[in-house]
């Protein structure tokens, strides 16, 4: 049976960038919206709302549980790659860190040919996302360190609730700041400035007085759920665009098909259908619509209607590699916590309804670091120089430019660092990987470092012409010989502020660490270190730019104003539009993104 309904604007996923879209957009009531989501509203579920709980979801049917391929680089591990299917997407699911993006990282989206978008544009857009609140008491403020905190920057009293650790007693976060301080790397500015440099306590998007997980579904769609022209449909799997050519000549987007009980539904969209389904369902959604590489499309017998083998292409992550050090019994670990011990688990949740206080309130991680290659004396040019341009796409020598660049300035971080107080799995592959799992006996903290700027570049592709089954995820992670050399030499430095205090003092002397880790990163050869990345290697869960914003002669599918190239009516709002993967977590970026976007739909609409 199939069913019919019209609106002006279909919005395909109820994520995070869909949900920001839906509420933007609908703030006009002559504009009727319509949002698809695949998954179901979870606003009542503890383990959406309790930051704590953020990895429980994990696993379960709230994920579209992808794994990539066998990555021949990390010697054949296969990798979960979990992403929200509920209300809210990902960012009902994440670890809630909402970190800021660097000005060159945002400056060189403009530079490979989108005019409009580089920092003094986008900027306001971070800020307009979100409000920012600092602990009530300056002793704690003191504690974490958030001298660096710039009012005058996050003027915004926008939806998004941003807010730090002010309800929990934590000796770890201070003795992280001041470690990465005394080795050098003090927060001398405020991340929002675009200048992202320095260990700090982050920021996290829970909200400041009931300490709940605030995202794109409590913020943005609760606030529009009544408007008369907005519509939500939950459990909806769109199965592709409807394309049609117009007398004009012109190739359209005219709506979508999508399944919901076992019925299959047409809905028309009289203006416009954007996507806004995530890196690995948009390309899907696009190729099963007849968008996308013949060769692709070809196996599948799906007719091409717009030839672009950029589409799923340019697939880019932050891979990190990690090490948990046994801490002295004094420390308050969520070890405990991931073993389910219930006592221990029913006084943090008793606390947290009661006060909003202790475990439960705090989400993934808060102590970061943004940080140059602290040891790495050697030159890289030999390594960049290793994949000459007559063996580049045009995109991916502008990459090469840009990464090099960033290596060149000491100011500007190249590598991640978080720790957070719990064990984690380094050396697993598949779905056993996905989330923190304490196994180990002993309670433990774990540091992690990650590579910001990759130059491996993977792909998300159909697998078949039916919707329901999954693409083929390879990320290709570190297949650049540069990616291997400078993650090690980041995963090096992670033994060097282990080692330092007051982060020392946490640790047990000679106490146990990761199996499988050098006993010694520091003092490791180059080729230990390099065996243990390879073999440790696992994904932040930051994929963007399988729908990159690019010039179609670059490697793009969506043009400056996020309109897929060769499409009248269709655009793409998510992280896959995202040309180089930003510098920090990608949550902030798309908030930014979609905020942004929402504006150039309006300007397009009112001029059309």
């Amino acid at each position: 049976m199939t069913m019919s309904s019209e609106s002006d604007i279909i919005i395909v996923g109820g994520g995070t960038a869909g949900l920001v879209l839906a509420s933007r957009l609908s703030e006009n009531p002559d504009l009727h919206v319509l949002v698809l989501e695949a998954g179901q509203d979870q606003t009542q579920d503890p383990r959406v709302i309790t930051p704590a709980l953020w990895s429980a979801l994990v696993g379960t049917d709230s994920s579209w549980n992808f794994m990539t391929e066998p990555q021949a680089a990390l010697n054949g591990k296969q990798i979960p790659i979990p992403q929200g299917r509920l209300l809210g997407g990902s960012s009902a699911m994440n670890g809630m860190a909402f970190i800021a993006n660097s000005k060159a990282n945002v400056d060189a989206w403009g530079d490979l040919g989108n005019p409009g978008w580089n920092w003094d544009t986008i900027s306001p857009y971070y800020n307009k996302a979100y409000t920012l609140t600092l602990p009530q008491s300056e002793q704690k403020c003191k504690e974490l360190g958030l001298e660096y905190v710039d009012q005058s920057i996050h003027t915004s009293d926008g939806p998004l609730q941003v807010s730090f650790p002010d309800a929990l007693i934590d000796p770890v976060a201070n003795a992280w700041i001041e470690t990465v301080k005394g080795l050098g790397y003090p927060m001398t500015s405020d991340p929002f400035s675009g200048k992202l440099y320095g260990g700090y306590t982050n920021a996290a998007t829970i909200d400041p007085v009931t300490k709940a997980r605030s995202y794109s579904t409590s913020a943005y769609y609760l606030p529009a759920k009544e408007r008369a022209n907005l519509s939500l449909i939950t459990g909806a799997q769109v199965s592709k665009v409807i394309i049609e050519t117009l007398a004009s000549g012109q190739i359209a987007a005219t709506g979508v098909q999508y399944s919901i009980n076992d019925q299959v539904v047409t809905a028309k969209a009289r203006k416009e259908v954007i996507l806004a389904s995530g890196v690995y369902n948009s390309p899907k959604i696009l190729e099963l619509s007849g968008i996308g590489s013949p060769d692709v499309l070809g196996k599948f017998g799906i007719p091409v209607l717009v030839e672009n083998p950029n589409v799923g292409e340019n697939l880019q992550d932050h891979p990190l590699v990690g090490i948990s050090f046994e801490a002295h019994e004094s420390v308050d670990t969520k070890d405990d916590l991931m073993r389910g011990i219930p006592e221990v688990i029913g006084k943090a949740m008793q606390e947290f309804q009661t006060k909003q206080f202790g475990s439960f309130t705090v989400g993934g991680n808060y102590s970061s670091a943004m940080l140059p290659l602290s040891d790495f004396q050697r030159d890289l040019s030999s390594v960049l120089s290793s994949v000459t341009p007559n063996q580049l796409d045009a995109f991916g020598a502008e990459l090469v430019k840009y990464v090099s660049s960033v290596l060149e300035d000491r100011k500007e971080a190249t590598g991640g660092y978080f720790t957070y107080p719990a064990q984690a799995d380094f050396k697993g592959s598949g779905p056993e990987t996905a989330s923190i799992d304490a196994k180990l006996p002993e309670n433990y903290i774990t540091i992690c470092a990650s590579l910001l700027h990759p130059l491996s570049r993977g792909s998300s592709h159909i697998t078949s012409s039916k919707p329901e089954d999954p693409p083929a995820l390879d990320p290709k992670y570190l297949s650049h010989p540069a990616d291997l050399e400078i993650l090690a030499h980041h995963t090096r430095f992670i033994d060097s502020i282990a080692a330092s205090q007051p982060f020392k003092s946490m640790l047990k002397s000679g106490g146990k660490r990761s199996p499988g880790a050098p006993a010694d990163l520091r003092t490791a050869s180059a080729d230990e270190v390099k065996e243990y990345v390879k073999a440790a290697a696992k994904s932040t869960y930051h994929p963007t730019s399988t729908c990159a914003m690019l010039p179609r002669e670059k490697g793009g599918v969506v043009d400056c104003r996020l309109r897929v190239w060769g499409t009248t009516s269709l655009r793409v709002v998510d992280a896959s539009v995202i040309p180089i993967i930003p510098t920090g977590n990608t949550q902030s970026a798309v908030y930014a993104f979609a905020e942004r976007a929402a504006d150039l739909i309006k300007e397009d609409l009112a001029e059309a």
